[in-house]
């Protein structure tokens, strides 16, 4: 259970989210700015975004028992506008991306994932009957008729052991739900032997069942609507997680979604995008966007009060406020900034915007304005020798970088820092500006230093040499922006991002370099339209966790800074010749591309 009593930025991995009660995730989970009406939609769907993002709290919202509890009972929710019957899957580390399986040729390692994931799903699907509707709400008799209905789905003799196993445990006629549920464990068992004796030996058999998606899956579901008597209530699968998956059984996911079967099983996968490898299905077909499934995005680039992620943080972290019970509910006076520096901020945009009218600078006083200040306040606190506090609503909204627990990890730190400074929990009215900035500046250097030890575990062995010159290069690329903030005659010292001139050389790492950085995620990578025309280019944005590291400013978005692959390779060697060769360009007052935004 989340204790908000505790801490009312209190987390969880979507692990644990199963033991969390559903009046509680009801009641905490934020509609607007979701994009929940999207993925209720009978449609396929992919859901990507990066871990802490919500998607998994969303899909736990969308299961039968939050369904029941926000329309008061089963029937008053399945006879509502959109009714669905929601079947959480989750796609755990080791469980169904069994290592074993690259021990198979690749026709029987298609049949046995595609059997795996079928047998996963059938699981998980009875485990939702079982203990999420009311008891007594499904029939006797028919719980029994539907427990033999899909027993025949299998090859009798294949399934001899498994009835055996399920028959130790529960009595089919008495139990019929348990008793499945137990038949589809031990098949999945079955396979695990399998797969850990070929391990040991090239001469194991399989010598179970198998099944696929016509002729078990989709009867599967056909069985579940008229066990519920709603043949126009259709199954939503909900895949979450789906990089654990091999790309293998990616492939059966995708071949799932061709059928096109949505009014009796729809599946919407949640993962992120750089680890979805494939869009081929089994048959080598390609399934495509619009035409067989529409795709939703979690990660937002901007963040702006102005922005759906920052309305979204400040509606999840104030309902979290009212029901923890604390004194104050408001966000922004619950992480207030440092005052002084406020202060003094708004002085400075005062004397902008006198400057902008006397000195006749160009474009509008508004931007003009928002371009410089903070970049004045950070030169005038460095020059002062007086340290820069990350502190406040909007700042940590933007150190965040679209990712929600991103925002409520740190702020949990912080609850829990002033706990320990001897305030009760009823006492608490704020986070003073210094405890937030030492958590969030704390927070930044271990994301700096233990990100690559925690993907090293998973990296193949020649890719291990990277990790420390990407290290280098974020390091390059932080005093390269630090210089530049700092810098009173610097056009645009905002700059938080890089794009790349010039094609990387073939027989150049930096290509490894920076997709090992996009992959721990020090690189967000989108891309935008080049001025000279022909088509996009990748537009790399430093991950904003990193500016309390680096004393930056995380809330500018003006301008991206072109670097050569020459130069690139240089910062992942030595930061110091990086800096000083690119703020030698700089002199030559080499141009910066000014940033639009792009809708």
């Amino acid at each position: 259970m989340i204790d908000l009593a505790e801490n009312p930025f209190a987390v969880h991995s979507p692990d644990a989210l199963k033991d969390v009660p559903a009046e509680q995730i009801v009641d905490l989970f934020i509609k607007e700015h979701t994009q929940l009406d999207n993925v209720k939609e009978q449609k396929h769907t992919f859901i990507w975004g990066p871990r802490g993002s919500g998607k998994s709290f969303m899909l736990r919202y969308l299961e039968p028992q939050c369904r029941f509890v926000e329309y008061n009972s089963p029937d008053d929710f399945f006879d509502s506008d959109q009714p669905f019957l929601g079947i959480y899957t989750p796609c755990k580390k080791g469980e169904i991306d069994k290592t074993e399986l690259d021990l198979l040729n690749d026709r029987a390692s298609q049949v046995i994932s595609e059997h795996l994931l079928n047998l996963t799903v059938a699981e998980e699907t009875l485990s939702t009957l079982s203990g999420q509707f009311p008891s007594g709400y499904f029939n006797h008799d028919k719980k029994v008729s539907f427990s033999r209905k899909i027993l025949d789905l299998f090859d009798s003799g294949s399934i001899t052991a498994s009835r055996e196993y399920a028959s130790d445990r529960y009595e089919q006629n008495k139990d019929p739900f348990k008793w499945l549920e137990e038949l589809f464990i031990s098949e999945k068992r079955q396979i695990s032997h399998y797969l850990q004796e070929l391990a040991l030996s090239s001469d194991a058999k399989y010598t179970g069942a198998t099944s696929g998606y016509h002729d078990f899956l989709l009867p599967l579901m056909s069985n579940v609507q008229q066990l519920l008597g709603r043949s126009d209530v259709p199954v939503y699968i909900f895949i979450d997680d789906a990089f654990h998956l091999f790309e293998e059984q990616q492939e059966v996911i995708n071949t799932w979604i061709a059928n096109r079967d949505q009014s009796t099983l729809c599946v919407k996968i949640s993962s992120t995008r750089d680890r979805y490898e494939t869009f081929e299905t089994t048959g080598r077909g390609r399934i495509e966007e619009t035409h067989d499934y529409n795709k939703i995005d979690f990660e937002e680039l901007y963040t702006g009060e102005d922005k759906q992620y920052s309305k979204k943080v400040r509606d999840i972290v104030e309902k979290r406020l009212e029901v923890s019970g604390v004194p104050t509910t408001d966000i922004e006076e619950f992480l207030p900034y440092r005052e002084f520096e406020q202060e003094r901020l708004e002085e400075i945009k005062s004397e902008l915007e006198d400057e902008w009218l006397e000195e006749g600078k160009p474009g509008r006083q508004s931007d003009y304005t928002s371009r410089y200040a903070k970049a004045r306040l950070f030169q005038e606190l460095a020059a002062g020798k007086t340290e820069k506090f990350y502190s406040g609503f909007d700042e940590i909204v933007h150190i965040s970088s679209g990712v929600v627990r991103n925002f409520l990890e740190p702020c949990q730190l912080m609850f829990n820092e002033v706990k320990r400074e001897g305030d009760n929990v009823d006492d608490i009215t704020h986070i003073p500006p210094r405890i937030q900035h030492k958590v969030l500046k704390q927070n930044s250097e271990d994301f700096l230093k233990e990100a690559p030890e925690k993907i090293a575990k998973t990296l193949p062995e020649e890719d291990i040499g990277y990790i420390e010159d990407l290290k280098t290069l974020v390091r390059s690329l932080g005093e390269l922006f630090y210089h530049r903030l700092h810098d009173p005659d610097s056009r645009e010292p905002r700059v938080f991002s890089f794009t790349i001139r010039g094609d990387i050389p073939s027989d150049s790492d930096l290509d490894r370099v920076l997709e090992l950085g996009e992959r721990i995620r020090y690189f967000k990578v989108k891309t935008y339209s080049t001025k000279e025309g022909g088509g996009r280019s990748d537009w790399y944005i430093l991950n904003r966790r990193l500016a309390p590291m680096f004393k930056l400013d995380p809330t500018g978005f003006e301008g991206r800074i072109t670097l050569t692959p020459e130069l690139l390779e240089i910062g992942c060697n030595d930061s110091s010749e990086f800096v000083r060769r690119r703020l030698d360009i700089d002199e030559k007052q080499e141009s910066l591309n000014t940033f639009t935004e792009e809708k």
